[in-house]
């Protein structure tokens, strides 16, 4: 019996969160399935776009907060 996975499941795979069960009838399912396949490479370019992004706040913002935490502390 061939079990249908879903968007959950190819993310638990992707970030290494399933046990050696699931992992060997995922690799099974994925070298059988080319649209499996096709949606798990989906998720890596997503997974790595978002690694790839990086949040920088501008300084002046950076600066304020500093400033409040700073005034907070002393109070």
């Amino acid at each position: 019996m061939t079990k249908t996975f879903t968007e959950n499941d190819l993310l638990r795979f992707l970030y290494d969160e399933i046990n050696e069960d699931e992992r060997l009838e995922m690799r099974e399912s994925l070298s059988a399935d080319m649209e499996l396949r096709s949606r798990l490479e989906e998720l890596e370019e997503a997974k790595s776009a978002l690694e790839a992004f990086k949040l920088k706040a501008p300084g002046d913002v950076v600066s304020r907060i500093l400033y409040a935490s700073k005034n907070l502390e002393s109070a």
